[in-house]
Order: C-alpha cells, then structure tokens, then sequence
C-alpha cells in the first residue's frame, strides 16, 4: 500500500495574561518548514506538492485575570471577535486568527488535520491550554482552480486564577491530498 506524504507546518501561538496591567510584546515569525513537500513517491504526489503558509499567527493579546477562579477567552475564526468569560478581563490589543494557505494542485480534494488541545507556556512555568479549535475550513476542504485553500483558526484559552505570563506555543497543522 502506497504511503501518503502529509506536510506539517506550525503556527506561532501567543497571549498575555498578567495580574496587574503590562505590555506584551508583538509576535512576528516566519515558518521555517512550510517549504515546498517532497519530489514525487512511487507517483502518488501529483504535479504540484502540496505547500502550508501561514499568513498571520494566532494571537489572542491581553487579559487580567480579575479572580480566583480564572475564566477563558475565545477568538471567533469567521467574525475575528473575541470574547471573554469569568473572571478574565480584556485588556485590549490586537487578537488575531491565525490565516493560513493552502497551495498545490488545482481542484484536489485535501485533509487537514488540527490538533485537539495545545499546550501554551509562560517563562516563569506556568501553563495554560489552547482548546476547542476552530477553523473556516469548509466540511470538504479542496483547493480552488488555481490550486489555493484559504482559511483562518480561532480556539479558546482557559486561564486559572495563579496564571500570569507572557505565554507562547505552537499549533501544528498537517495537510495531505485524499
């Protein structure tokens, strides 16, 4: 049974959660493994190898953890809105969904596979999960006729009331042709 290649990129994570109001710094990478895939195994690849660029990361900003209990934040993938509940507050700043593009071979039939949970870490320790993953992806992702698939990815934080940091992490998307 042929194996199929299945590409991988990762896109840039980031959100400020702090006890008292403080600046968080800007996000800027470039994804160093969204090169173009492979050369063709046993003719499975078609023409055009199936390529992942992330456009923008996914950046929720600023929030003050204003109780014990914590709350979460979500950041909406079609609208861009986020939202907060508990005792999360928005601090302002520019919450952003990450947008990504998919290339190859027009009019392909494409899986794209987004992980459940990701972990986010501050320099100090603390730990916070990015979960209910969302995306603008249509229910039968395929590429147009001139072989691009645009989409964007929004999720939800949950922060507990201890958590406070500049916090990072990186959401790995895998894509390959069905």
């Amino acid at each position: 049974m042929p194996v199929k290649p299945v590409i991988s990129a990762f896109v840039p994570i980031g959100c400020a959660v702090v006890m008292a109001v403080a600046p968080a710094p800007a996000s800027a990478q470039q994804c160093r493994l969204c090169g173009d895939g492979p050369p063709g195994l046993g003719g499975i690849l078609p023409g055009r190898p199936l390529r992942i660029d992330i456009e923008t990361d996914l950046e929720f900003a600023r929030y003050a953890v204003l109780s014990d209990a914590g709350g979460s934040a979500e950041l909406d993938p079609v609208t861009g809105q986020r939202r907060t509940y508990g005792g999360l507050g928005d601090m302002g700043g520019l919450a952003v969904t990450a947008r990504v593009t998919l290339r190859g071979q027009p009019n392909r039939a494409v899986r794209v596979d987004l992980p459940a949970t990701i972990e986010l870490r501050a320099a100090g320790g603390d730990r916070i999960e990015l979960t209910n993953l969302s995306s603008t992806l249509p229910g039968q992702p395929r590429l147009d006729a001139d072989g691009r698939l645009e989409f964007r990815i929004g999720g939800r934080i949950d922060v507990d009331g201890t958590d406070a940091g500049n916090f990072r992490g990186r959401l790995r998307i895998s894509a390959e042709y069905e």
